[in-house]
């Protein structure tokens, strides 16, 4: 079966890009490096447009963004300039509208809503990795219609940030699993997650996507229109994507998700995932060569990779010993950890076996939760009155989880010295 691959013009392309990439013999160029007629070290300010949501960084001191630069400032001179750079928000700025945050801390730097699409000027210094903001003089959003979508977007996820401070820790973690927004996770519990090898959880991907293609299906379904259906579930994507922002595992996710609901679209009676994985490292590789070097794009392209070759050999064991649903999700966590465990310990020095195990136990309780967690939204927003009791069963759910996972992170993990 694998020799069959090599006649795959796709599968051969994506073997080379590999090489190249990751091999050390090259290095792949930023797709939109800054250019200007000033130099970094003359930059007091700058101003461009958002091109993703800001995330906090390790730290917590700052979040990263990128930003499309269209202007540089120094104390004496300015100068158009084009491209991408990374910009550091300090998180009081960034927070400043956030419910449970103190809006002082920014008051005087600049308390304005930091999403996507918008356009900023921000005042501070270049650094090695990026731009270090110290005070935004401006924020506004485009007149037309993407610039209106994009504020409309900014505001549902700050009100959504709203509702789930209301619900608690249990919100704070269903907010990370909807949305991407871990400002409100607790730092135990995120990371015992990471600790017991269930980080992939927290990270959008196709998880995610596949629940919200269910629902979708779901209500096809009840329609009864077999084409309404797939075009219901590509919305239903769409609409996921827009609203939490593309990360590198998310767009891989959705790459996949889109032709695989294509090809079954139209007619395709057994799609080949491994030729819709290598179609869709290429294609994100050429529309965001920034994401190539990125660990989540790694470990998201690996573990589906070790899914597809291995899964059924795992399976053919587990299978003598477990009932069938068991046995398959303890092999696809197996043929996950296979590709993933050597790219953990070379980049963060440790692997932890006991995810195998944990990921089988914790995404069926996940999965509950954020369904259940969406139809108590949607309660919510239409019956305000059951807003409370909503959150008193959501944190029911997440304590079940957090012990779960805290007992799962107390497994000793393999470590590189």
């Amino acid at each position: 079966m694998a020799i069959k691959y090599f006649t795959k013009p796709v599968f051969l392309a994506s073997l080379i890009c590999i090489f190249f990439f990751y091999s050390g013999l090259f290095r792949i160029p930023q797709k939109r490096t800054l250019n200007s007629l000033l130099k970094n070290s003359q930059v007091t300010s700058l101003s461009g447009s958002m091109q993703s949501t800001p995330v906090k960084i390790s730290s917590g001191k700052y979040y990263s963004a990128n930003l499309s630069v269209n202007k540089l400032y120094s104390q004496t001179s300015n100068s158009s300039a084009f491209g991408t750079i990374k910009v550091y928000i300090p998180t009081e700025m960034v927070e400043s509208y956030f419910p449970g945050k103190l809006f002082s801390l920014a008051k005087n730097k600049g308390a304005f809503i930091y999403e996507a699409g918008a356009s900023y000027t921000f005042q501070g210094k270049f650094s090695k990795d990026g731009f270090y903001v110290k005070e935004c003089s401006s924020c506004s959003w485009p007149t037309n219609l993407f610039g209106k979508i994009d504020y409309f977007r900014a505001l549902c996820r700050l009100h959504f940030k709203r509702l789930m401070y209301k619900w608690g820790q249990g919100g704070g973690l269903l907010l990370a699993l909807l949305s991407g927004s871990k400002e409100y996770t607790e730092t135990t519990t995120s990371d015992a997650f990471k600790n017991a090898g269930l980080s992939h959880i927290l990270a959008l991907s196709g998880m995610h996507l596949s629940m919200f293609s269910a629902i979708s299906l779901f209500l096809g379904n009840i329609i009864g229109r077999k084409k309404l259906t797939y075009i219901i579930r590509i919305i239903a994507l769409i609409f996921f994507v827009w609203f939490a922002g593309f990360s590198p595992s998310l767009l891989r996710a959705f790459i996949c998700a889109i032709l695989s609901l294509l090809s079954t679209m139209y007619g395709s009676k057994k799609t080949d995932l491994l030729l819709i994985l290598c179609f869709s490292f290429l294609f994100q590789s050429i529309i965001s060569p920034s994401d190539i070097y990125n660990i989540g794009f790694i470990m998201s392209y690996g573990a589906l990779v070790g899914i597809i070759i291995s899964s059924s050999f795992f399976r053919f064991f587990y299978s003598k010993v477990f009932p069938n649903f068991i046995s398959n999700s303890l092999a696809a966590s197996s043929g996950a950890q296979i590709i993933t465990a050597p790219i953990s310990l070379k980049v963060f020095g440790s692997f932890a076996p006991i995810g195998i195990i944990a990921t089988s136990i914790v995404s069926p309780l996940i999965t509950i939760f954020i369904y259940s967690g969406l139809a108590l939204i949607i309660l919510s927003l239409l019956i305000p009155i059951l807003e409370g009791p909503s959150g008193i069963f959501i944190n029911f759910q997440y304590n079940i989880i957090k012990y779960l996972v805290l007992i799962f992170s107390r497994v000793p993990k393999w470590s590189v010295n």
